[in-house]
């Protein structure tokens, strides 16, 4: 039988112990440390080293990587959904705030029932002090058929004080407690305004950033623009480059013509020569005089 529960129990304990590394792997991604305490807490249960040990050392375990799993789906949902998230954690501690809010008034209507209960015994309690010493007076004067009465009195005090005090204890416990629960109160309506606080200024910085990020993108499609014009200017000047080469090369070669015309016209050497000049003109046909002869052979 008692083979029969240690084996149940292994099997408790392997089974807590599969889930545990599920979520640890999941969510925190240490393989290589579950692996490891995968084969140490096996090799532990295989050699019966305590089953009531190892299902305490599991739960205290399981507890850990538990809250560390949790820590990290937060971490998880806080990046995935901002917004969302933030919500979920003002929602959270504003049920918080109201949970030690009814608390509080709780402790309020407890404190102030047990303080009129001690202010009223105490005042009752005076008063019957009071009334006690009035008839030992009465006593003292030499009227000793009031002493029965005090006597009574005095009993009656006797037997009433420790209930008074205890009174009086309570009301001042509650007046603690109240105070505790004011202060747990008022922490968390701080901390509920902070985190709305940081929650505001973390909203804006994030807009700016985005904001910021929107005018880093259209600053940068800007200067592709402009490279992209830059380069087309780049083109048109080249081409204009090349019309002005052209221009300046054509302009050279008319020039170069000119002088070429210009040379060759002031080169005549007719005008040098008479000679020359006669034959010029009787080779073009426009001799100083031609012969009767040859103007009625002409006819």
């Amino acid at each position: 039988m008692q083979k029969q529960q240690n084996t149940i129990n292994k099997l408790i304990c392997i089974g807590v112990l599969g889930l545990t590394l599920l979520i640890l792997t999941f969510f925190v991604s240490k393989i290589i440390f579950t692996v490891v305490m995968f084969f140490v807490i096996l090799y532990i249960l295989t050699n019966n080293l305590g089953d009531i040990k190892m299902l305490k050392f599991l739960k205290h375990w399981g507890k850990s990587n538990a809250k560390r799993a949790g820590t990290e789906t937060r971490k998880l949902a806080a990046r995935l959904d901002k917004e969302g998230f933030n919500d979920a954690v003002l929602g959270e501690m504003q049920e918080e705030m109201t949970k030690i809010g009814i608390r509080l008034s709780e402790a309020r209507q407890r404190c102030n029932k047990e303080r009129k209960e001690a202010d009223e015994v105490q005042e009752l309690f005076t008063q019957r002090k009071s009334a006690a010493q009035a008839i030992k007076a009465m006593v003292d004067a030499g009227d000793e058929t009031k002493k029965p009465s005090l006597m009574k009195m005095l009993d009656l005090l006797e037997s009433t004080q420790s209930s008074v005090e205890k009174e009086v204890q309570e009301a001042e416990f509650w007046d603690k407690n109240l105070g505790i629960v004011q202060e747990q109160y008022d922490k968390a309506a701080g901390e509920l305004k902070g985190a709305k606080s940081k929650i505001s200024q973390g909203t804006a910085k994030m807009e700016q950033a985005e904001m910021k990020a929107e005018q880093a993108k259209m600053l940068e499609e800007q200067s592709k623009r402009a490279s992209g014009l830059s380069s087309s200017m780049s083109s048109l000047d080249i081409a204009l480059g090349s019309l002005d080469d052209a221009v300046t090369k054509a302009d050279a070669e008319a020039d170069a013509s000119s002088m070429s015309y210009e040379t060759f016209k002031t080169s005549n050497i007719e005008d040098e020569d008479d000679v020359i000049k006669e034959a010029m003109l009787a080779a073009s046909g426009k001799g100083a005089g031609a012969s009767i002869e040859d103007r009625m052979n002409a006819l």
